[in-house]
């Protein structure tokens, strides 16, 4: 058996298209990984754009100036302080009838560089996230939030889950009870205080991480012809006459086509994940989640956030590796199996829901569509199956190990019960 499934993946690596495929891919994602470095850009504190590692350093060094445990005493203090450095040259009153680039200017007129630079750090931005507005400036939110509404600041964060069930998406989607239950209990499960910090190289992880959809796509590849070229090229009317051509050659071919598919998606995912935690750091891994989006209503980590996403492309990759089996156990044409994946695996991410709250659920299980930190974790995506509330991560996982298990002995039934022409 060891013989045969070797066999088989040499069958299939040794393919010119093939071969062309894999190493295409992994060369594009070193170069767009080094691109991803390179191209780094962020501003110091002196107003001089950096690039490369050291707009990577700059980044982490303005993370770890606020990092530690946000308590809601050290919430109420830090706006407190913002406050007190800001409204002390700039009226408090006069920043809420300005336009958030009138606010800007102001800011430089009365304050140097290296102030602006600090008091536009991103934890500002975030510390202040429950209250503000779209297209408002940090100091515009300052200027609306008491003492008394920062003093609650973890009840206000936990309110933007309620805004955004009673939003329904734009408009688009109606929360059952079950999901309005469901959320908020997530919410609830969030442990506090929410740690703040720096997570680079995670983050960078779920931001590439839409990358791997050319992965699946060479795993297409390589894989349409399992079956198809059997047929294409007469070999079926031989294989199929040998004692073990309906039996072990068919149990062969899936374990080769799913042990490659496992092989090919490790090594691109292991190209994402280790440039990003080389060049951007492995700092951060426990961080709460919320330090990356204080909307998320999970209980994750920045670390188990960005191995969950790598979990559900490759549980995807399978999917879609079982799917292309089963296509070319039906059909000669193995080009007819490869555009079938393309429109399924990339084609579905340009498919407009327009404000559909069905349509958009069900492009959203597709692997270019949840590849983005905000669609699973903090969207609110969620399926009602009576009295049972599946997250888009549950249904993505649903989807496809339920598409593998189909899939897979179709494959295996239609090439066994092929009849040679």
């Amino acid at each position: 058996m060891l013989r045969l499934i070797l066999f088989e993946l040499k069958k299939m690596l040794t393919r010119r298209v093939a071969l062309v495929a894999n190493v295409g891919v992994i060369v594009f994602l070193i170069g767009i990984m080094a691109l991803n470095v390179v191209q780094t850009k962020t501003a110091n504190a002196r107003g001089e754009i950096v690039s490369g590692t050291e707009a990577i350093a700059q980044m982490h060094a303005d993370a770890e100036e606020h990092a530690g445990s946000v308590t809601a005493e050290r919430a109420a203090a830090d706006i407190a302080a913002y406050q007190e450095v800001l409204f002390s040259r700039i009226d408090r009153e006069a920043v809420g009838e300005m336009t958030g680039s009138a606010v800007y200017d102001l800011m430089f007129q009365h304050f140097s560089d290296e102030e602006v630079y600090e008091l536009y750090n991103a934890y500002w931005s975030w510390l202040l996230r429950p209250w503000r507005m779209a297209g408002e400036e940090p100091a515009q939110t300052a200027a609306r939030v008491t003492p008394e509404m920062a003093a609650d600041w973890y009840g206000a964060a936990a309110d933007l889950t309620q805004v955004a069930l009673d939003d329904g998406q734009g408009g688009m989607w109606e929360y059952t009870d079950a999901e309005r239950a469901y959320w908020t209990e997530k919410r609830a499960s969030v442990a506090e205080p929410i740690v703040y910090g720096y997570s680079g190289g995670w983050d960078n992880i779920v931001n590439c991480a839409a990358f791997l959809v050319f992965t699946m796509l060479a795993v297409c590849v390589t894989l349409a012809p399992t079956f198809s070229f059997e047929y294409q090229s007469g070999a079926d009317a031989v294989v199929l006459a040998t004692r073990r051509g309906r039996s072990a050659l068919v149990a062969a071919k899936v374990v080769a086509a799913l042990l490659y598919a496992t092989l090919c998606f490790a090594l691109c995912a292991a190209i994402i994940v280790g440039v990003s935690l080389v060049f951007y750091g492995a700092d951060g891994f426990s961080l709460s989640i919320q330090s990356m989006a204080l909307t998320s209503p999970y209980p994750f980590t920045a670390g188990q956030a960005a191995l969950i996403l790598v979990a559900l492309m490759y549980v995807a990759c399978l999917g879609f590796a079982c799917l292309t089996l089963a296509l070319s156990s039906r059909t000669r044409s193995t080009l007819a199996v490869f555009l079938a994946d393309v429109v399924l695996v990339l084609l579905t991410g340009l498919v407009p829901s327009s404000g559909v709250g069905i349509l958009e659920r069900f492009l959203a299980v597709f692997p270019i569509n949840f590849a983005n930190f905000s669609v699973p974790f903090s969207a609110l995506e969620s399926y009602p199956l009576g009295p049972v509330v599946l997250d888009l991560i549950g249904m993505v996982v649903l989807v496809y190990i339920a598409l593998a298990l189909v899939a897979t002995p179709v494959a295996a039934l239609s090439f066994r019960r092929h009849q040679v022409t």
